[in-house]
């Protein structure tokens, strides 16, 4: 049987430009507009921990450096300072952190002492690559895996699969629900951990281990990454514009439509579409008639986003009254506990947007 379309990622190499975000980053010295640069070469260094530094993601030729970015338009034969492969097994902890760093990886900021889930579940609806990654890409994501131990070796490990026959007899795991919001990293760790973090911090997807295991396997620096486009998944060049992915995927936008970075529950819409996708960008999409769907009907009172809710807060006792007045509470934080997983709005038969009110009555915690 041939693999589905969202279970094989492909190749996305129809650029002419990419725009690589700074992030903070602050260029090296005597980079200059015209300068030729190799797929790879350092073109700034991130202060920021927890970040990578920024290299180029093809070759071609410096085209503008600004504070946000640095534009680089592709040229095959453009040659600059091209990396060797740097050595990595013989690392451990922070060292190897530093090094994975300097190589452009985002590298998880994890606090000592608690064990650390890998998920193998897509995160939310709107992101359909961990299948792929899983099965067409195991061996990288056992590479990531065996980073992850040299990363954190203090920590134990603790996979979260949905269904059992995913979990080896070696593995130390658990079978979760694998509908959204039980995928969230923030339900996963309140679920298998009782910890109540809406960052989901420690845990770590299928993504980001392969990510991880690219670069340690190949001791390069970090140039593509896996993105959900609609409903199709690739490998792009970090930098890839919003709007040459856009386009190439027929998914360009009209009035009162929304593009998306991100989840479909939790993404965040983009107003720029020049802008250069990073390596967290896990997903892109095309949201048609949000204006015209943005209104929501009164409350029902029926119940449902309390039942949905997976922290079990009375959310239904705040859902009433006129949107347009929830900015007032802001500085009357209620809902101690909450996950903003969004469940609540997906739940709500009028339309409401709870989630916005979920993230309003968190504010001051």
């Amino acid at each position: 049987m041939s693999p589905k379309l969202s279970e094989t990622i492909k190749d996305w190499n129809a650029f002419e430009i990419t725009a690589l975000p700074l992030r903070g980053a602050r260029p090296v010295k005597g980079l200059k507009r015209g300068r030729a640069v190799s797929a790879g070469e350092l073109l700034a260094i991130q202060p920021e921990p927890g970040l990578g530094d920024v290299q180029a993601t093809t070759n071609g030729l410096v085209e503008e450096i600004s504070e946000i970015e640095i534009i680089i338009r592709r040229d095959d034969q453009a040659v600059g300072q091209p990396p060797d492969p740097q050595p990595l097994k013989n690392l451990y902890g922070n060292f190897l952190a530093r090094a994975l760093k300097k190589l452009g990886l985002d590298v998880p900021v994890i606090q000592t002492g608690g064990p650390i889930i890998l998920s193998s579940l897509d995160p939310e609806p709107g992101l359909t690559l961990a299948p792929a990654l899983y099965t067409e890409h195991r061996e990288t994501i056992l590479a990531g895996l065996e980073a992850a131990a040299r990363l954190w070796p203090s920590h134990r490990f603790i996979r979260a699969v949905g269904k059992p026959g995913d979990l080896s007899s070696k593995s130390d795991g658990v079978v979760v629900n694998k509908k959204y919001p039980f995928t969230l990293p923030a339900v996963l760790k309140n679920t298998i951990l009782g910890l109540n973090d809406p960052t989901g911090s420690g845990v770590l997807t299928g993504r980001e281990l392969f990510l991880l295991g690219r670069v340690w396997r190949t001791g390069r620096p970090l140039t593509i990454s896996p993105l959900t486009l609609g409903r199709s998944n690739y490998f792009i060049p970090i930098g890839s514009r919003v709007i040459d992915l856009l386009t190439f995927a027929n998914l360009m936008p009209g009035p009162g439509d929304a593009v998306v970075r991100g989840g479909l529950v939790l993404g965040q819409s983009l107003s720029r579409l020049e802008e250069g996708l990073d390596q967290s960008a896990a997903a892109l999409h095309l949201i048609r008639g949000v204006e015209k769907s943005a209104a929501c009907e009164p409350c029902r009172a029926c119940g449902d986003c309390a039942r949905a809710c997976p922290a079990g807060l009375a959310i239904d006792r705040l859902a009433g009254g006129n949107p347009d007045e929830w900015p007032d509470r802001i500085n009357r934080p209620q809902l101690t506990g909450c996950l903003l997983c969004g469940a609540c709005a997906l739940a709500c038969p009028a339309g409401r947007p709870l989630l916005s009110l979920a993230r309003l009555l968190t504010q001051g915690r």
